[in-house]
This record gives structure tokens, sequence and C-alpha cells, in this order.
């Protein structure tokens, strides 16, 4: 999405986004704060400013400032998901992949389950106010005008989560569900094992109620 759409949603043009930096370009603090409470990305400020996004990420790092966290704005997915956007789908199973099952599974499993409709709400609040989510909110290109609803992002989750799991045959899921917990986040080689194993049409594929079990005792994928 352009800086001008996104600002626009905001009710602010390029150019009163032009002079704010401008006037506080000697506070960096000031600025980065400002664009990640607005979801204004790295991309976005380049547009603004017109410097490449390179010069505006070393900007912010010489200030100890990461414009990553600028970047992670989308309510779904904040990485490329081109390759694997036909997982990604509402779920519409019944019966014990239902959502209304996975949700009074994971409910019963929370200390305080009220905050269970937090998680599938939006990453800012200006998302929802017209009412839809669009694909640069979402993170999905081939997602766009869904209801702005924790049901619609739930739905999303679980089916995606679902078509996902049905990919692995039953060798890559066991390397999956036991590469250790602590491990995973930011370790590029389970990374990488996943989206090449995603990416794969397995030869056998287990069925997602046989593996129930295994999910229900904390040994799932993710």
């Amino acid at each position: 999405m352009s800086a001008a759409t996104h600002l626009t949603k905001l009710g602010i043009t390029v150019e009163q986004a032009y002079d704010f930096i401008i006037a506080n370009v000697d506070q960096p603090e000031i600025i980065f704060d400002t664009a990640e409470e607005f979801a204004v990305t790295t991309a976005m400020l380049s547009e603004i400013t017109q410097f490449s996004t390179a010069v505006i990420s070393d900007y912010f790092a010489s200030f100890n400032l990461d414009t990553g966290k600028l970047d992670d704005t989308h309510i779904l997915i904040n990485s490329d998901p081109e390759a694997l956007s036909a997982l990604i789908a509402f779920n519409e199973r019944t019966g014990i992949l239902s959502n209304e099952s996975l949700r009074g599974f994971v409910q019963q499993s929370l200390s305080d389950p009220s905050q269970y409709d937090s998680v599938f709400g939006p990453q800012f609040p200006f998302q929802d106010d017209d009412g839809v989510y669009d694909a640069e909110e979402l993170g999905v290109a081939t997602l766009n005008n869904i209801p702005a609803t924790s049901e619609s992002i739930e739905s999303l989750f679980y089916g995606s989560l679902i078509n996902m799991f049905l990919r692995f045959d039953q060798i890559e899921l066991n390397q999956i569900v036991f590469f250790p917990v602590a491990e995973r986040r930011g370790s590029d080689d389970f990374q990488a094992y996943v989206f090449e194993a995603l990416s794969d049409i397995p030869l056998t594929v287990p069925r997602p109620d046989d593996n129930w079990q295994d999910w229900s005792s904390g040994k799932r994928p993710f």
C-alpha cells in the first residue's frame, strides 16, 4: 500500500507527514514511535521523504532503533506468503476441527479465557474502522475486504493452520513436532525446513483427527 493511501485512512496528507518528519529530524525517537504507532512502514517513510529504505534504516540504526519493528503491521502475515498463498483460507470444517471446537479447546488451556478474542483483533485500532480488512491490513494479496471481526481472523487462522498441517507427511510432521520449542523462533534451519515441507505435496497425508491427540497434549507443529 502506498503511503498516500495509508495516510488517508488516518486523515493525514503526505505533505503533513513530511513536515512532521523534517520538524523532528533531530529527534528520531519521536519519528520512530509515531511511525510505529500508526503502522507507517519503512517503505512508506521512503515514499514520504524520497530517501531510500536503506538510508532510513541506517538513520534509525545510528540511534539503536530497528526499522524491522515498523514493518510488522499486518494482522495475519508479515512475511511474503506468495508461494504458500493457496494454503490461506477460511476454516469451513465441522466436528472436532470446527472453529467452535478449536475455540473451546484453546480457551480451556488459557489461564484467562477472556484474552482469547484479543488474539484475533486488529494490530492497530484504525484497521477495523471501515468494517473490513483489506489485503494490506491482512498481509495477504489474495484476500481483500473481509469482515473486520475476530471471527473472520479466527477462521482464517485455523483454516490456514489445518491446510499447512495437511501438507506435511508423517516424517516431516514428526521432525517438526519434536524440534525443541525454545529453538524454533529465530531458527533459520527450522524456518527453512518448514517452508520446504509446506512447498511439497506429501506422499502420505496424516489425517487431522488421527493426530488430534498429539495436538491436545501440547505437541503442536508451531
